[in-house]
């Protein structure tokens, strides 16, 4: 199957390929683009016994603003899942930049979808100021957090390496809330309790990030 050309690999079940994409990132009030935003996208695969289950991350990528608001992916594929199916809300979209809400965005369901496209691909998403205190921002971000240590260990035990900068800037965020008097760990501070497990599973140390 593995010497199969891309075009009769696309179509095999076992095998998924995902088109480029391109969008920007504008601030909601003022609409003007916003440069920094870190931009990871995920592609999940579900199974287990009634298929509905988080079993692996099949392909991880993380992107980050230009002056003009602009990220982008490269297409990727066709790319083999020995397990688990690929979720039609597939590939979900999370937008972080310190001082905004964070944002995560998905693919909606139809009869017939394409699952190689992304339903954001060429649009403009829009992030709002977080305008509450540091606790409550620190509150916000802690779903953020949850929903990174599924996508870089849980369902994927190397899976942080591939959004480093993501991990730099809530590390960053977390030196900002200890300063503040906020006992506030996001999941650069787990990732960091849990070294030892990282480096059992064989994908290094998160010191490889946080101390460059």
């Amino acid at each position: 199957m593995l010497g199969l050309p891309p075009s009769a690999c696309t179509s095999f079940p076992f095998f998924y390929r995902a088109e480029a994409i391109e969008g920007w990132v504008a601030d909601a009030e003022t609409g003007m683009p916003l440069e920094g935003v870190i931009v990871v996208g995920h592609w999940r695969l579900k199974g287990g016994f009634e298929g509905g289950n988080p079993v692996a991350e099949l392909k991880i990528l993380e992107s980050v603003t230009d002056q003009g608001g602009r990220y982008s992916f490269p297409a990727w594929g066709p790319k083999f899942a020995l397990m688990g199916n690929l979720t039609s809300e597939s590939p979900e979209l999370l937008f972080f930049k310190r001082g905004y809400m964070y944002q995560g965005l998905v693919n909606h369901w139809y009869p017939g979808r394409d699952m190689s496209k992304s339903d954001w691909n060429g649009k403009t998403v829009k992030l709002e100021r977080f305008s509450g205190g540091a606790e409550a921002y620190a509150k916000h971000l802690g779903r953020l957090s949850g929903d990174l240590w599924g996508i870089g260990h849980e369902y994927e035990a190397c899976g942080w390496k591939s959004f480093p900068r993501l991990i730099l800037a809530l590390h960053a965020q977390d030196a900002e809330f200890r300063r503040a008097g906020i006992n506030y760990g996001s999941v650069a501070s787990e990732f960091r309790s849990n070294d030892s497990r990282l480096r059992a599973a064989g994908c290094g140390s998160i010191e490889e990030i946080l101390r460059p």
